[in-house]
């Protein structure tokens, strides 16, 4: 199954009485309480009807909230669902049907930290959510229309999906058990999570969903790897309810962690980049042990080390006006170091290939906080990093893009203090 175009749209959904329901009514399964019609009155929220796009505006969403819109079509027909927060916030929209079913879900095809998706309704009401991002509070506005309406977001300026900017974009279509997917494993995946797990790779265009299952309850963790891609990753029960999503965790690439074990059943994997869908994700779903799972981050540098001495980390000492320094870096193992910064100013963090070498670099403060990354800087294969700082310590981290690459890194830095 190709990654679907609203045209192409596989999720069923099952028809209702558009308009039938009142507010009070319509919840949704509970995800619409509290909404409002988006065209004012249910007769005026039929998007097949609809003179021109439903709008709610300036919309305030609180931490950890969300802000609901009703709608209806009383036709089958493609429908563009969109949120453009006012105020610099990053929204996430999720399309409900009547029943409580998701039917799609999208961060940022709208553009920058907008949400926008294209999807086949059937006759029927429904709900679109949006909320701030990992429960953010924003301002936002909200929009329901055809595809020849006016948009409000921007999309991807054509990203891999042709069109130019303002182009046609899809979200992630709900994974139930009518969805195409690929199998992950062989059978079952209990007694391969901790003896390598099971992995695919596969381009998100050719493969957007993987399905696997579960004897017994099980703590996993879920990744999808290749930030040239920058994948995003849906997670899925068996019946369709979306259980949680991750971008960026600590870098371009995507993983959720489940601590606590997930219940024995059948789960799926929906995928989307936010960069080129037509290139090679490595989607895989390990065992999770926290000991362990610590470690590899350390190792990847995909999160930051304590300095307590319990880890490797080279001590740079006072950073001094410019520094260059050679180390060689074998794949994705990161070689840490530290430095401390004893004013307020900028970096220049520069990391060079002398021998095969793809360098990637990551900036920690000294709590762990990512402050910068990375890859490919200038249309290189180098790396460049600029920041701001604070007097203090900080972390940095130096790998390989891949494990094909094992030479020796030219690191580089540069101290800027404001002028008197």
């Amino acid at each position: 199954m190709k990654f679907t175009f609203s045209a192409l749209a596989t999720t069923a959904i099952v028809g209702l009485t558009a308009g039938a329901a009142s507010a009070q009514d319509l919840t949704c399964g509970g995800f619409g309480v509290d909404g409002q019609w988006m065209g004012g009155t249910p007769d005026a929220s039929d998007i097949a009807t609809a003179d021109g796009p439903l709008t709610l505006s300036g919309l305030p969403i609180a931490l950890e909230g969300n802000t609901v819109g009703y709608f209806s079509t009383s036709e089958a027909m493609d429908v563009r669902v969109e949120a453009q927060p006012t105020d610099g916030g990053d929204s996430v929209i999720e399309l409900y049907d009547e029943a409580g079913a998701l039917v799609v879900t999208d961060d940022d095809s709208g553009g920058g930290w907008a949400s926008r998706a294209e999807t086949a309704l059937a006759p029927g009401n429904y709900c679109l959510t949006t909320r701030g991002y990992a429960g953010g509070g924003l301002t936002t506005d909200m929009r329901v229309g055809r595809l020849e309406h006016e948009t409000i977001t921007n999309g991807l300026n054509g990203g891999f999906f042709g069109g130019g900017t303002g182009g046609y974009f899809v979200g992630v279509d709900a994974c139930t058990s009518e969805t195409e997917a690929t199998v992950l494993g062989n059978g079952p995946l209990d007694g391969q999570l901790f003896e390598g797990g099971a992995s695919a790779v596969n381009t998100i265009t050719g493969v957007p969903y993987y399905r696997f299952t579960l004897e017994s309850p099980q703590a996993l963790s879920i990744r999808a790897e290749n930030p040239s891609a920058d994948p995003y990753i849906y997670f899925f029960d068996g019946n369709g309810t979306l259980l949680a999503e991750n971008d960026d965790y600590q870098s371009l690439n995507s993983r959720i962690d489940f601590t606590s074990p997930l219940a024995a059943g059948t789960y799926c994997i929906g995928m989307r980049a936010l960069s080129n869908p037509n290139i090679p994700v490595t989607v895989s779903v390990v065992g999770y042990d926290a000991a362990t799972a610590l470690a590899e981050l350390y190792d990847t540098g995909e999160a930051a080390p304590p300095m307590d001495g319990s880890y490797p980390i080279t001590d740079l000492g006072v950073l001094p006006g410019r520094s260059v320094r050679d180390a060689q870096i074998a794949g994705r193992q990161a070689t840490w170091f530290s430095f401390e910064v004893t004013e307020q100013g900028a970096v220049v963090i520069d990391a060079v290939e002398v021998t095969d070498s793809d360098p990637v670099i990551l900036l920690f403060n000294d709590l762990g906080q990512e402050i910068a990354y990375n890859d490919d800087h200038g249309g290189t294969l180098n790396s460049q990093i600029t920041a701001r700082v604070q007097a203090g310590r900080y972390l940095l981290a130096v790998r390989q893009y891949s494990e094909n690459y094992q030479g020796i890194i030219r690191i580089a830095t540069e101290r800027y203090v404001p002028a008197e």
